[in-house]
């Protein structure tokens, strides 16, 4: 649901017309309400995606505004209006399910801050909407967890008993073998369900904000913070925090980390008060834990304490029993979500798939159907209309008649080969070439640097 229409309600002419020029210039359809009145009743004839309310006004108070708006449409994001003496006000309507508040007086600079953080609020309830039709099969999308192979069946096994529990999951396996999808998976089918699901991609983030992103920050934390930020935490309260390549977070922000887990506390950056969360945590990570924490990339306490009830996920070539109905599910769905006629895979198809070798598993797969239905107008995919580019690890010349890799060759040298041959096979795409290696982007270019590879 995005942010478009906007409905201001204060008996201030002066804060009004602020309000209505600052949001106008951010593009947005603005209608302005005298009273509370007024405004509920253009609640009710009309579907507003944000409200500012005042929590004084003559008539009904902005507590009113706010439950009225609610029930007549639970979706809609509220922020209050409050004088600086009136922050207790604030308070409950945040607990009756206001978004956020302002101060006044306030700059178009803080206006605009609430509003971008309206727009991701609403994006990831929307997020969430979508997932959960995805996972439970509402709609017209299939269940998106396909197993068919017995150590496939025995992962959802699990994953049913674990989603009823508030235990933290370690999820590991290759780039590509659905880590992602078994925590929507456990998160949906939890009690927590219907509480907000937040991802934080921990690799994808600079060190310098990551930090941020997890607690948020007051006003005035460092240059840009004009107003306070909430982060994923707080985001994530009564829900579930996906932490994506947990072994991607600097190791001085650990410890940090850990407590929030441990405690379910934490400060924000740039401040002193303790904010309390309920937040279950799920982790997931492509490389050998055990390993990281030899190498001290994960500090032993956290991998503890969140390695709880850990869930292994094979990659793809090590399950074959699940690739041609994982094919056979992204092509019913991707024919509907491209507005294609149903299409079916040839025999032929059927054999290419199953001879391959996967590298990046799952997605990989997906990716590979995706094109075939964009591409081709056929009722049949056959195996010319699936474009895989094998990968090679070493050249078969080197290789002799055992299929044994050549004698004298290092580690170092097979691993700068396969990322050299990787990085060809996917035309120097290195976003694509690290989710086939099976490492973050990061860490592809660290060993990029390592062996003089530009």
């Amino acid at each position: 649901m995005p942010i478009e229409k906007v409905l201001i309600v204060d008996d201030e002419l002066l804060v009004r017309t602020f309000l209505k020029e600052t949001l106008t210039r951010k593009g947005l359809d603005v209608t302005v309400a005298e009273n509370g009145k007024t405004a509920v009743s253009l609640a009710k004839d009309n579907a507003f995606d944000m409200v500012f309310t005042d929590m004084k006004m003559p008539d009904i108070t902005g507590l009113d505004v706010l439950k009225k708006i609610k029930e007549v449409s639970p979706g809609t994001v509220v922020v209050v209006i409050t004088a600086f003496g009136s922050i207790d006000n604030a308070v409950e309507a945040m607990r009756l399910g206001a978004f956020n508040y302002l101060i006044k007086p306030f700059s178009p600079d803080t206006i605009e801050a609430v509003v971008e953080k309206a727009k991701e609020h609403a994006a990831l309830l929307e997020e969430n909407k979508y997932l959960r039709q995805e996972v439970s099969g509402e709609g017209n999308s299939s269940k998106a967890l396909v197993a068919h192979s017995t150590i496939m069946c025995q992962v959802v096994q699990d994953v049913e008993r674990i989603a009823t529990s508030s235990a933290n999951v370690m999820i590991t396996g290759e780039s590509g073998t659905g880590k992602e999808v078994i925590a929507h998976t456990i998160h949906f089918h939890s009690p927590r369900a219907n509480k907000p699901f937040i991802r934080v991609n921990c690799a994808a983030i600079p060190e310098a904000l990551l930090e941020s992103e997890f607690f948020g920050h007051e006003k005035g934390a460092f240059t840009g913070a004009v107003s306070k930020r909430c982060g994923r935490f707080e985001l994530a309260h009564e829900g579930t925090l996906l932490l994506d390549e947990i072994t991607e977070v600097p190791i001085g922000l650990q410890a940090k980390l850990l407590r929030a887990i441990q405690e379910q506390e934490f400060e924000r950056v740039g401040g002193s008060k303790p904010v309390k969360v309920n937040v279950r945590v799920i982790a997931t990570s492509n490389r050998n834990l055990q390993e990281a924490v030899k190498e001290k990339v994960l500090r032993e306490d956290l991998y503890y304490r969140l390695n709880v009830v850990p869930i292994h996920l094979p990659p793809l070539r090590e399950r074959a029993e699940d690739i041609i109905p994982l094919a056979q599910h992204f092509l019913e769905r991707l024919c509907n979500d491209n507005h294609k006629k149903a299409k079916k895979l040839a025999e032929s198809a059927k054999n290419k798939l199953k001879s391959y070798r996967w590298p990046g598993n799952v997605r990989e797969l997906a990716n590979i159907i995706e094109r075939a239905v964009v591409m081709d107008r056929a009722d049949e995919i056959a195996a010319e209309d699936l474009h895989i580019e094998a990968l090679q690890t070493v050249d078969s010349k080197e290789l002799n008649a055992s299929n044994e890799l050549p004698s004298g060759i290092t580690l170092q040298e097979l691993e700068k080969r396969y990322i050299i041959e990787t990085l060809q096979a996917q035309h120097n795409n290195r976003t694509q070439a690290a989710k086939n290696l099976g490492i973050s982007v990061r860490t592809l270019r660290n060993k990029m640097n390592t062996y003089n590879l530009t």
